[in-house]
């Protein structure tokens, strides 16, 4: 299999915490990220399919475009919380990276191309990563 991989960073704040919780549990569970903090995101997308007789899966270009059309112009400077996608679910890297995966998947399901990946790090090393079997 043959696979390209696009990455990106982007800027968000957020806190975890569970709303029928008081702030005591949700300290018990979350710790110092159930306080308001930030991180700078990086997210890698990687693609897999068939080279094209152009010589590429797809345009670096046009995979960067779609990312950040998609994802990055709604994340980047954004409080995740106040994301619809984030009302009832825990800001999490988990369920900020299937979330992802959701959104990107549709966009680059071809008989030539699939999304194989994504990998979000909340930090240089912690992440969260999503494959189509997930």
């Amino acid at each position: 299999m043959l696979t390209i991989t696009k990455a990106f960073r982007f800027d968000a704040a957020h806190r975890l915490y569970l709303k029928d919780l008081t702030e005591e549990e949700n300290r018990e569970i979350y710790g110092k990220c159930s306080c308001f903090h930030g991180h700078t995101y990086r997210l890698k997308v990687t693609v897999s399919g068939k080279i094209q007789p152009n010589g590429m899966i797809i345009n670096f270009t046009d995979l960067k475009q779609l990312v950040v059309d998609r994802v990055i112009s709604r994340y980047d400077h954004a409080c995740l919380n106040e994301l619809v996608e984030y009302r009832n679910l825990p800001t999490t890297a988990e369920n900020m990276a299937l979330h992802i995966f959701n959104v990107l998947a549709p966009c680059l399901e071809s008989e030539d191309i699939t999304l194989t990946r994504i990998r979000l790090y909340e930090t240089p090393d912690s992440w969260a990563e999503v494959t189509p079997d997930a």
